[in-house]
């Protein structure tokens, strides 16, 4: 046989196959099974064109039979049934009414943090897709995506927008008030960019704590399975309420400060050159550059106490599953149970042990800005409180936003130490464990809790524990006795 013949042959039957594994996987989306088996013997496009014979698209070339008819008129029957399911029930993207399904939690930290990482993404960061997917290997981050080139665009203008408050503290005085936007500015600078590169980490970083997760003790109760989700959802709308809060109170200071010491004759003209002054030092003024700069404002903000929320989440979701084990082991309590049970737990254990210090390598670059923030701005509030305040409006906003600062300071270190905390209470039970139940993988177990520092850590440099609250304290008092040496009173408050 001649091999041209051959080929053409070859490509003939490869084509042919291509087309019926595409029609079989579309025949598949409408729920109909066929195989391409089948499609190479014909039957499907038999049926196809019955089909097409019954609706009038083509004309009968001979009468079918009774039973072709009784095949054909059922199946559509059945596709009218679910034409008219799913208009009755279509697929709503976005708000739409909650069903049972949408209550039910399984215990997992992705399911927990998804909301989180939404409102996130309303503010440019961790442009991660499939945060509301119902497992982690839903999770995917692309860098030709919307999400990423929204977060890079606000990168990029935060670039821009810290490079003229440089300009403006170069050119000016440089003393406690003009520095106070730089470091702000460079602080959510570097906060993006950190999230940024924490999206890149974050669908295999989700996919290891599942299997983690699939590890651990079973819950008991739907209790337990939803007590993650509940303290997760609770910490972020309150840390979040108290954020939007202190900043609509910073609105009302910054405009009441406009009309005490007006810049221009329109009051909302002051008011956006009080707020974006590093704009316009270097611009002429303009609504749309102001709007811009206030926006631009209201993202920088958010970013600032979304480092802080964020941070807490992730030590809750550590702290969970120490909080499982240590369960599991309170049911056992004064038991003899065998060597595969403590076997089992010490793994346990070590899984976690081992999430922890992959999760620290992705976020303790994040972990030492936020600390280094919060000790800055918690020494310059402190160091403007010994100031007499112009008006009773920023008497309110200043010492609010102060005790939202110590407040939010103060709870980053407790929940981050509660890491360490939870990962030593397996050794009360193990002291209780009885002499006949005492084997060679408990006295692992304890020697493993006792001599290794399970924290997370700032960059390597410092571990969190409860001991560090005390660190930090102590530094800001010295650092307090420093800035006193600098007050002056008559220059925080006035319209120069």
């Amino acid at each position: 046989m001649h091999k041209s013949y051959l080929n053409y042959t070859f490509l003939k039957q490869v084509v042919r196959y291509l087309k019926a594994k595409q029609i079989t996987e579309l025949e598949n989306d409408d729920g109909r099974k066929y195989s391409v088996k089948r499609f190479l013997t014909g039957q499907p496009q038999q049926r196809r064109k019955r089909l097409q014979i019954i609706n009038g698209i083509l004309p009968a070339p001979r009468k079918l039979s009774k039973r072709q008819t009784t095949i054909a008129v059922d199946e559509k029957q059945e596709l009218t049934k679910e034409l008219n399911e799913q208009s009755k029930h279509p697929k709503v993207r976005g708000i739409r009414r909650g069903t049972r399904a949408d209550f039910i939690h399984n215990g997992s930290f992705h399911e927990a943090v998804g909301p989180l990482l939404v409102i996130a993404q309303c503010f440019c960061l961790m442009p991660v897709r499939g945060i509301l997917a119902a497992s982690p290997k839903g999770l995917s981050f692309r860098w030709k995506s919307f999400r990423t080139w929204y977060c890079i665009l606000y990168t990029l203008v935060t670039i821009a927008d810290t490079g003229l408050t440089i300009n403006m503290v170069v050119k000016g005085v440089l003393d406690v008030r003009n520095i106070e936007p730089l470091i702000f500015h460079a602080n959510i600078l570097l906060a993006s960019i950190g999230f940024l590169r924490l999206a890149a980490k974050w669908p295999q970083l989700m996919r290891k704590w599942q299997r983690v997760e699939r590890h651990m003790p079973p819950f008991q109760s739907w209790r337990e399975r939803e007590a993650l989700a509940v303290r997760v959802h609770k910490v972020t709308f309150v840390l979040i309420t108290l954020s939007l809060t202190e900043h609509l109170l910073s609105t009302i200071s910054a405009i009441h400060f406009a009309n005490y010491c007006p810049s221009r004759v329109d009051p909302i003209e002051s008011y956006f050159m009080t707020v974006v002054s590093q704009i316009f030092f270097v611009f002429d003024y303009s609504t749309w550059l102001a709007w811009f700069g206030k926006i631009l404002n209201v993202l920088m903000t958010f970013g600032w106490s979304y480092m802080d929320v964020f941070l807490m989440i992730i030590a809750i979701g550590l702290s969970s599953l120490f909080e499982q084990v240590q369960r599991s082991l309170e049911r056992v309590k004064g038991q003899v149970m065998p060597e595969s049970f403590w076997t089992r737990t010490r793994l346990q254990y070590r899984l976690i042990c081992d999430l922890i210090e992959q999760v620290d390598s992705a976020v303790s670059a994040i972990t030492v800005l936020s600390f280094a923030n919060n000790l800055y701005f918690v020494c310059i509030q402190l160091l403007k409180s010994m100031n007499t305040m112009p008006s009773v409006a920023h008497f309110v906003y200043f010492y609010a936003s102060l005790c939202f600062l110590l407040a939010r300071t103060l709870a980053v270190s407790l929940y981050l130490s509660e890491v360490n905390d939870r990962s030593r209470e397996p050794l009360k039970i193990i002291k209780k464990v009885p002499k006949e139940g005492f084997h060679s993988e408990v006295d692992r177990l304890a020697h493993e809790i006792g001599m290794d520092t399970v924290a997370l850590t700032g960059l390597k440099f410092f571990n969190i524990t409860r001991g560090l609250v005390l660190t930090v304290a102590g530094t800001i008092v010295t650092y307090e006795l420093v800035l006193i040496q600098f007050h002056e009173d008559q220059n925080l408050w006035n319209c120069n």
